[in-house]
């Protein structure tokens, strides 16, 4: 997408963003509310498309710059190894740490895995065809009826329904359904 379709604000929050801002900082720089990125990101296609690229351009920056630090990692965690002045909690983060990261992963010790042949099943029962294929739910397909009282409601200041010649606040209102009835 060209950045032309972009305004002049949009194209610095995006910028912000690829130099490692949040949305907070992009809003401030580019002179606008947090607010109106949000909006740029639902109604605005082009907007939505350059942010989510500065996105994945970041994250592979700082992907690259993972993978180029991470000798000097490991050489780190070597020393805290055979330092003999570590405490044991940090060795033992260390080779855990590393421990976790050499042995496979779990996704891939299951392509090594042979697969097992998966038992034979009995073949589920087909429906018959004289149901309508558009019928899917039939909750969503039948419109709800709304609730009708069977008797009128009782008001706060109407006669007691029990006969008293109370008003109904005064008699049965916070009475117990059974009560009242």
């Amino acid at each position: 997408m060209p950045d032309s379709a972009l305004s002049a604000p949009q194209l610095k929050v995006v910028d912000a963003l690829l130099n490692g801002a949040n949305l907070s900082a992009a809003a401030d720089q580019a002179g606008v509310h947090r607010n109106t990125i949000a909006y740029w990101r639902h109604t605005s296609p082009a907007f939505e498309t350059a942010l989510r690229d500065a996105k994945n351009d970041r994250a592979d920056i700082l992907h690259e710059e993972a993978v180029a630090r991470a000798p000097l990692a490991f050489q780190a965690l070597e020393q805290i190894l055979q330092d003999p002045k570590s405490s044991t909690s940090a060795r033992l983060r260390a080779a855990i740490f590393i421990l976790s990261h050499a042995l496979p992963s779990p996704a891939k010790e299951r392509r090594t895995t042979p697969t097992l042949p998966k038992p034979a099943q009995e073949p589920v029962a087909q429906e018959p065809a004289t149901q309508n294929p558009d019928f899917v739910h039939k909750n969503a397909q039948i419109p709800q009826q709304p609730y009708r009282r069977p008797d009128p409601k009782t008001g706060r200041n109407d006669r007691c329904p029990c006969g008293s010649g109370k008003k109904f606040k005064q008699c049965c209102l916070n009475k117990p359904q059974t009560a009242a009835a």
